[in-house]
């Protein structure tokens, strides 16, 4: 069957079974109490047991309920789930989350439940997610996740849609990364053991949604739902890109997968081939996921050829380092010629044009102020050898003002090339962050994220020539 979708992203009626009228801190009542409170669905309490919760009903069984529930979120235990489908089937349920363990993760006996689940479902038409996951975080409709709210950092709306065979680690490194970057999420879905929902349903779903403009996915190991997710994506990279970061390519990491989610071990390195061929982009790690993200984000189709940048600082140090960190990522710093560097000299302010080092990266020193950037950031962006550039700014140097990042904003906005600032993490630099990213420029807070973000366009470039 064709999962539908929809019903996952958009119910106006949830129903949670399992929730506690004597354990506050159960999983179905912190994703009951969540969604009450937060969203814009409406949501019932089922226990078989009924009562009461802070004076609202406990509903004994979806026949209960007022009115029909588009999605049922499932937190009891493993043996009981296959019954809670069969109800959902005969109430005219139209999607399952399952958030309990205990089924193809944990042997046969285990795979059996599942697919006697599965079988329920598909037979029902309803779509499933899990079981063994967290689910879906779709704002402002719904949130499955059982995290109290308190203790979790998720992103508000945006144009990015996640989807992870891992739950805690969608929650505790891709989520609270986005977050930090100020990166956005039209959807996040926990895929768990992927009974029914998988990664190619999800990538076909993303690719046609309006709202969203890129999308990321963490897989572990290689099933038929990955093979298919890989082949379908031929189609889908030339208009909207994907990344990927895999978890379980060593062996001691495949067999970990093998009991977390039940994942297939497979040979990473055909892994990486087949995504490479199919213009994916994969991260090679959670850190690399995020600045991939941002910078496509930002400049959403901007694959580089020659691989060329620009590097401008106001450190001998820092240019150094990033170019080492360039040259490791596949990035070209072509050195200037002697009649380029001349005209670069004579755009710098009287005070630096002897002492500024300006082949490439260029240093304009700890004296440099924020029309020495303007000038040389916008004459190197107007040539055409020049495909991108990163731009190290130290807020601390006592010639730059906090409307540096507006300035140089200006700059880019005349140009189609990307440009990345790096920016120290202070609180007190917030301006200069704010004048950058409000135009248009993307602010790291590490060299390494500067290379990476580009390091995706160089990526995208060599998938565009396959």
């Amino acid at each position: 069957m064709e999962p539908d979708l929809d019903a996952l992203f958009n119910p106006r009626t949830v129903a949670v079974v399992g929730v506690s009228t004597t354990n506050p801190f159960h999983p179905a009542n912190i994703i009951y109490n969540k969604n009450y409170y937060g969203y814009d669905c409406n949501v019932y309490a089922i226990n078989p047991r009924g009562g009461e919760l802070e004076r609202r009903r406990v509903y004994e069984s979806l026949s209960e309920l007022p009115e029909k529930a588009d999605m049922v979120v499932v937190a009891v235990k493993a043996h009981i789930v296959p019954e809670v489908a069969r109800q959902c089937a005969g109430a005219g349920v139209r999607s399952m989350v399952v958030i309990s363990g205990g089924f193809a993760e944990m042997g046969a006996e285990g795979q059996a439940l599942q697919d006697e689940l599965a079988g329920i479902c598909d037979e029902a038409s309803i779509t499933l997610v899990g079981p063994n996951c967290f689910g879906v975080y779709a704002p402002p409709a719904v949130d499955t996740f059982f995290l109290p709210p308190e203790r979790t950092v998720l992103p508000g709306k945006g144009h990015i849609a996640v989807a992870s065979q891992s739950g805690a680690f969608m929650v505790d490194q891709i989520m609270t990364n986005f977050h930090e970057a100020g990166l956005g999420l039209s959807v996040a879905v926990s895929m768990g053991n992927k009974a029914q929902v998988d990664e190619e349903a999800l990538l076909v779903h993303f690719a046609q949604r309006e709202d969203t403009t890129l999308m990321c996915f963490y897989i572990e190991g290689i099933d038929q739902g990955v093979r298919r997710f890989i082949n379908s994506a031929h189609e889908i990279t030339p208009h909207k890109p994907i990344i990927v970061f895999s978890g379980g390519k060593s062996e001691r990491g495949k067999h970990a997968a093998k009991s977390h989610t039940a994942a297939l071990a497979a040979d990473h390195e055909l892994v990486e081939g087949a995504l490479r061929q199919s213009g994916i982009l994969e991260a090679e790690t959670e850190s690399e996921m995020t600045s991939f993200a941002k910078i496509l984000a930002f400049y959403p189709n901007r694959p580089m050829k020659l691989c060329n940048i620009a590097v401008i600082s106001s450190s001998g140090g820092h240019g150094v380092i990033a170019s080492d960190m360039a040259t490791e990522a596949g990035l070209n710093l072509p050195e200037f010629t002697p009649e380029r560097q001349q005209e670069i000299r004579r755009l710098l302010e009287p005070n630096i044009q002897e002492i500024a080092a300006v082949s490439n990266p260029v240093d304009l020193t700890g004296s440099a102020a924020d029309q020495d950037f303007e000038r040389v950031l916008d004459y190197l962006l107007s040539k055409e050898d020049i495909e991108a550039a990163i731009v190290l700014t130290l807020p601390y140097t006592p010639m730059m003002t906090s409307f540096v990042g507006t300035r140089l904003g200006q700059v880019v906005k005349q140009y189609d090339k990307p440009v990345v600032a790096y920016v120290p993490n202070l609180a007190k630099y917030g301006m200069v962050l704010e004048g950058f990213e409000l135009n248009g420029i993307p602010v790291v807070h590490s060299i390494e994220e500067a290379i990476q973000m580009l390091k995706a366009l160089r990526l995208l470039g060599i998938a565009c020539q396959e």
